[in-house]
């Protein structure tokens, strides 16, 4: 699939860059609304930049192989899951404000690192992962399982849950309540552009609400994102760090420069190994 992507950034691409993320990101709002304030940051706080969740700054292919290519966002979920001898390690920092700062903790950002582990066959993965928020490290676990494989014609379906202990806040001040639990379908598309579509449902964090992803290879060490997660919309480029082509390297990295709510400066940083 990379082989064949536009090298859209080359020459004067950055406008035309710059257009695509603003055009999808008003689509999205447009599809499914962005009706949160300033108030409902507080609410699952440690959730809202990017989750450790499949996909999440790093690509997950059909076949369940992570590293750079596939299927990418930064706060949805994706269908494809990572199968055996596949492992992710990484970390974020997300602004609370319009502000960008980088740390781990305090008022005016928040960061994530994580660590996901990634088995069973392809088409049937199951994918766990451990991340922890903040200065003080506050942990969750989650946990996905694909139900069923995709391919060109077919959906993929998965299910899963995030903070699946119930460990952490879903409102800031009040212990426990961020449990939640999510349907995701992930597919190719090949028109108007090649990428992957992402459809899902979630209760928790998601607001009780639909969530969307859109990820489109730009050529092979570029990935535009864009996304509904049930509260905001959030957009952002993907860069591969590691050679051209992800399929043919053991360990990848990837960073990731986005904004949540279209107004929170986030990073990332991710090393995958397949």
């Amino acid at each position: 699939m990379n082989s064949s992507s536009p090298a859209i950034c080359r020459g004067g691409g950055w406008v035309v860059l710059t257009g695509a993320i603003v055009v999808m990101s008003v689509a999205m709002m447009g599809l499914f609304g962005d009706p949160a304030g300033a108030d409902d940051w507080k609410e699952f706080y440690q959730f809202r930049h990017s989750s450790s969740l499949p996909g999440n700054l790093f690509g997950v292919s059909p076949q369940g192989q992570v590293g750079f290519s596939g299927a990418l966002q930064q706060n949805v979920p994706v269908a494809y899951t990572p199968t055996k001898d596949n492992w992710v390690i990484g970390g974020n920092s997300g602004s609370n404000t319009s502000n960008f700062e980088i740390g781990w903790g305090g008022a005016g950002v928040n960061g994530t690192a994580f660590l996901g582990i990634g088995w069973g066959s392809s088409g049937r993965g199951r994918y766990s992962s451990f991340m922890a928020t903040g200065s003080d490290l506050c942990e969750a676990y989650n946990f996905q399982f694909q139900l069923a494989p995709g391919d060109e014609d077919r959906w993929a379906f998965a299910v899963g849950v995030q903070d699946i202990l119930n460990q952490r806040e879903d409102r800031v001040g009040d212990p426990h309540g961020a449990r939640s639990f999510y349907g995701v379908a992930t597919k190719p598309i090949t028109d108007p552009f090649k990428g992957y579509l992402t459809l899902g449902w979630g209760d928790g964090r998601f607001d009780n609400s639909p969530f969307a992803g859109l990820s489109i290879p730009l050529d092979n060490t570029l990935t535009l994102v864009t996304e509904y997660d049930g509260c905001h919309t959030n957009a952002g480029l993907a860069i591969s760090g590691l050679g051209q082509d992800s399929e043919g390297e053991d360990w990848i990295a990837l960073g990731y420069i986005g904004y949540s709510d279209l107004d929170r400066p986030v990073i990332g940083f991710t090393l995958t190994k397949h």
